[in-house]
């Protein structure tokens, strides 16, 4: 595959890398990666010019070069990546620890709607299994379901269905689109997790 250097200036508006980089105008090196026949485009690597720093990696679909499938954001410091947007089918996002390279999360958006989400899943980063699978309905911000999964014996261990007249209060995601949406802190998550063993338990 043959490849082509060029050095632009990027104000980052309404781009996932404000995600990485806020209120920041930075100068970035990309690199052009053509397929076999040198003509389609097959990815698109940016790097920070003033430190080398791979900071975004755009793949472009096999038939179609316009069509974008998938984007990898990467951390500044370290290089590690951070998360993958995928444009397959639906649009998803993986998430992944920082320190283990390991996926952590998985966020579904609506098939007709992407800026609702659908489903959450969350990873034991020990085993990569599902652990958690929170479903959403139809508004895209409301909690309908929560799974807790055993990642060794992969059985349901835990189940809420949130169809009552004081619904489970979301995770604080983004309501209306991904630039929105930002990491739960452990503060967070172990208040969720008290008030669904809560409801689990008054429940019988």
């Amino acid at each position: 595959m043959k490849s082509k250097t060029s050095i632009v200036k990027k104000v980052l508006d309404d781009t996932h890398l404000t995600l990485l980089f806020p209120n920041m105008s930075i100068e970035t090196k990309e690199q052009i990666v053509y397929r076999r026949n040198g003509k389609t485009i097959d990815k698109v690597i940016e790097f920070d010019a003033k430190t080398g720093s791979k900071i975004k990696t755009t793949h472009y679909d096999y038939f179609d070069d316009k069509k974008i499938r998938s984007i990898d954001e990467f951390d500044r410091e370290s290089g590690k990546k951070i998360r993958t947007i995928n444009y397959v089918l639906y649009k998803s996002v993986d998430e992944y620890d920082l320190e283990s390279g390991k996926k952590i999360r998985t966020i579904n958006f609506n098939v007709k709607d992407e800026t609702k989400i659908s489903s959450i899943q969350e990873y034991d980063i020990d085993t990569g299994k599902i652990i958690n699978v929170s479903i959403y309905k139809r508004d895209g911000k409301t909690i309908s379901i929560i799974k807790r999964i055993d990642p060794v014996t992969e059985k349901v261990t835990n189940w809420v269905n949130n169809d009552t007249k004081n619904p489970l209060e979301p995770v604080k995601f983004a309501t209306r689109s991904y630039d929105n949406i930002k990491m739960m802190d452990k503060e967070e998550k172990e208040d969720i997790a008290k008030l669904i063993d809560n409801l689990y338990s008054n429940a019988f």
